[in-house]
C-alpha cells in the first residue's frame, strides 16, 4: 500500500510529559490530467480502462463521483484549481489571450507555510507567460525541442514530466508542494507504441497512468505526512450533442472530471456522490496544510458536505466564432444552461441532458436564472484578456485550438451552429494547395457569413493563393467586426503591400498596434516600410520593438545588425 495513502497514529508510553513537537505542514502532490473524462477510468466504471495506478489511489482514498470544472478550457480551468475562483472572478476566460493576474494562489499560500514549490507542466496552454507560475520556486514549462529547429513543441509526454518532477523531488527533504500536469489525453491522440490499441484516447490515459506510477514511487519514498490530489481540467466529447473535443458547450460530458484525494487523514475507500467543484480544491489543500492564509471555497474533506450550487461557462463560442456565450448553473438535481434558447435539465433523471425542461418549468427556470445573475454580480465579471502573441497562437493551433481573431458575429446559439463548428474543425487539412483552402472556407462562409474566424481564414488563404485584392475585401470584413487581435490588420497590410499600396499598408499596421502595441509582426513590417523609404532611424525603432516578440526576434536582430 502506498505510504501516501496511510495514516499512522503513534501513542507515546510513560508518565513524563515532553514538549509537543512542532507539527510540520504536510507535503502536497497535485496531479492534473488534461482532457480526462471520468468515465474512462477503471475506478469510475470503465471496464476497458488500463489505469491500475489511478484505481489504487481511489481505493486508498476518497473518490468524488460527481466533480465538475467551471470551464472546459485548459488555462481557465487550471486558474480555478489554483485560486479557488470561478473564471469571472479570476478573469481568465480562455487560452492564449488571457493571463492570471495578481491574486492569491495555492502556490503562494503553501510557500508562505514553508513548503518548497515546484510545477512541471506538459502542455503549452499552461506556459509561464500565462501567469500560473506565481508562487512556484520552480516552474518547468520546457517542451521538447526538435532537432534542427529554433522552436519548442507545444507539449511533452507524461514520462518526461514525471522524470523532471522526480528529479526535483530528489533534492528536497522538507515538505513540498508539487504540481504535475500531464497533457497526453488532449488531441491529437498519439500514445507511445507500448500503449497503442484500438482506442488511442484510452492509450494516452494508460501512458499517463504508467508515468504517474513512477512519480508516486518517488513520492511514497519520502518521509512525513502528505496529501495527494488527482483531478482533470475538463472532459472530452466524442460526438455527444454534436460536439467533438471541448469548449463549445457546457454539457456534463466536458464538465465532469475525476477527483480523488488520498493521504494522511483522508478516509479510505470512501465514495462521495454529492456534486462538488474543483474550485474547492485550493481551500481544501490550504486547510490541510495548517495555519496560513485561507483560500476561497469549501473543505471537501469536512465530515458533512452539503450540496452547493455550481457555476460553469464557456466564452469560446463568442471569442472564436462570434456566437453566444454559454453559462450554466447547477442546483441539486437541476441544471440551467443560459443560451439564446435556454436549457433546463434534471441531471439526476437525465444525465445525458437530452430532455430540455425549460418550457415545462418556467418558474424554476426564472428562479435559477436569477441565482445565476446574482453569482455573476458577486464575482465582479473580470476579464484578463490581452492580445495573444503570434507564437502563442501558432503553438495553440498545433494542439487543435481555434484561436479566432474575435469580434462581432451572428450571436447565434452554439447548438444551432454544430454543422459550422464541425466543418471548421475538419478544415485543418492537409490540403493540396491554398486554392483548396479557399474553396473550403468559401463554403463555410456561406453557412455563417459574419463568422470572424471563417472570414479571417478565408482572407488568409486568398492572400496566400495570390489573390490580394479579394483578400483586402475579406480582411476588411473581419476588421469591421472589431477583432481583439492585430492579425487581421497585419494580413490587410500584407495584401496592400502586394498591391503596391504602401501608404495604406502602413496605416493598417499602425491601427493594428492600437489593438496590440506589442505585436512583433506589425513592428517588423513597419520597419520594412521605413527601411524601404530610407528612414533608417524609424526602421531601427520598429526593429527594436520587434525584438520582444519571439516570432520576429531573429529577423529583427538580423535587420538591426545590417543597419549598423
Amino acid at each position: 500500500m502506498p505510504r501516501a495513502a496511510l495514516l499512522f497514529v503513534v501513542v507515546a508510553a510513560g508518565c513524563a510529559r515532553s514538549p509537543a513537537p512542532v507539527r510540520r505542514a504536510p507535503s502536497v502532490l497535485l496531479v492534473t490530467v488534461d482532457t480526462l473524462r471520468a468515465d474512462r477510468l477503471g475506478c469510475y466504471g470503465d471496464e476497458r480502462a488500463r489505469t491500475p495506478t489511478i484505481d489504487r489511489l481511489a481505493r486508498a482514498g476518497t473518490l468524488f463521483e460527481n466533480a465538475f470544472t467551471p470551464v472546459p478550457i485548459t488555462l481557465a480551468s487550471h486558474a480555478s484549481i489554483l485560486t479557488g475562483l470561478i473564471p469571472p472572478a479570476h478573469g481568465v476566460r480562455g487560452n492564449g489571450g488571457f493571463a492570471l493576474g495578481p491574486v492569491p494562489t495555492l502556490a503562494t499560500a503553501l510557500r508562505s507555510r514553508g513548503l518548497a514549490t515546484g510545477a512541471f507542466v506538459g502542455g503549452f496552454p499552461l506556459a509561464r507567460r500565462f501567469g500560473l507560475d506565481r508562487g512556484f520556486d520552480v516552474y518547468d514549462d520546457a517542451m521538447e525541442k526538435p532537432a534542427g529547429v529554433n522552436y519548442e513543441l507545444a507539449e511533452r509526454r507524461a514520462d518526461a514530466v514525471a522524470e523532471a518532477a522526480r528529479a526535483w523531488l530528489g533534492g528536497r527533504a522538507g515538505p513540498v508542494f508539487l504540481w504535475a500536469h500531464f497533457f497526453d489525453p488532449h488531441t491529437p491522440y498519439d500514445p507511445p507504441p507500448a500503449f497503442r490499441g484500438d482506442d488511442p484516447y484510452r492509450g494516452e490515459i494508460a501512458a499517463v497512468d504508467a508515468a504517474l506510477g513512477r512519480l508516486l514511487e518517488a513520492w511514497d519514498a519520502r518521509d512525513g505526512r502528505s496529501l495527494v490530489v488527482f483531478t482533470a481540467d475538463h472532459g472530452e466529447a466524442f460526438g455527444e450533442h454534436g460536439e467533438v473535443s471541448h469548449s463549445l458547450f457546457v454539457y456534463d460530458v466536458t464538465l465532469r472530471v475525476p477527483l480523488i484525494l488520498g493521504g494522511d487523514g483522508v478516509p479510505r475507500g470512501r465514495r462521495v456522490a454529492t456534486a462538488v467543484g474543483i474550485t474547492d480544491l485550493a481551500a481544501t489543500v490550504a486547510r490541510v496544510a495548517g495555519d496560513g492564509p485561507p483560500l476561497p471555497g469549501r473543505d471537501l474533506l469536512s465530515a458533512r458536505l452539503p450540496p452547493a450550487p455550481l457555476y460553469a461557462e464557456t466564452l469560446a463560442p463568442r471569442l472564436d466564432f462570434g456566437w453566444s456565450d454559454l453559462r450554466s448553473w447547477r442546483e441539486g438535481r437541476y441544471k440551467l444552461i443560459r443560451a439564446p434558447r435556454p436549457e433546463l435539465y434534471d441531471v439526476s433523471a437525465d444525465p445525458a441532458e437530452a430532455r430540455n425542461l425549460a418550457a415545462a418549468q418556467p418558474e424554476l427556470l426564472r428562479r435559477m436564472s436569477g441565482a445565476l445573475d446574482a453569482a455573476l454580480a458577486a464575482s465582479g465579471e473580470k476579464d484578463s484578456a490581452r492580445a495573444a502573441d503570434a507564437e502563442s497562437v501558432e503553438r495553440l493551433r498545433t494542439l487543435g485550438y481555434v484561436q479566432g481573431p474575435g469580434g462581432r458575429g451572428s450571436g447565434a446559439d452554439p447548438k444551432d451552429e454544430v454543422e459550422v463548428a464541425r466543418r471548421i474543425a475538419a478544415a485543418v487539412g492537409p490540403f493540396p494547395d491554398y486554392e483548396a483552402v479557399v474553396r473550403a472556407y468559401r463554403e463555410i462562409a456561406r453557412l455563417d457569413p459574419p463568422n470572424p474566424l471563417v472570414n479571417f481564414r478565408l482572407a488568409d488563404a486568398l492572400l496566400r493563393s495570390g489573390k490580394p485584392q479579394e483578400a483586402v475585401a475579406c480582411f476588411r470584413k473581419v476588421l469591421a467586426a472589431g477583432p481583439r487581435t492585430a492579425e487581421a490588420h497585419v494580413g490587410l497590410a500584407t495584401a496592400y503591400a502586394q498591391l503596391g499600396r504602401v501608404d495604406e499598408a502602413e496605416k493598417a499596421l499602425r491601427l493594428g498596434l492600437h489593438v496590440d502595441p506589442g505585436n512583433g509582426q506589425a513592428h517588423y513590417n513597419l520597419g520594412e516600410v521605413a527601411r524601404a523609404r530610407g528612414d533608417l532611424a524609424g526602421a531601427r525603432a520598429d526593429y527594436e520593438a520587434a525584438l520582444a516578440d519571439p516570432v520576429t526576434r531573429d529577423r529583427a536582430r538580423a535587420r538591426l545588425d545590417a543597419l549598423r
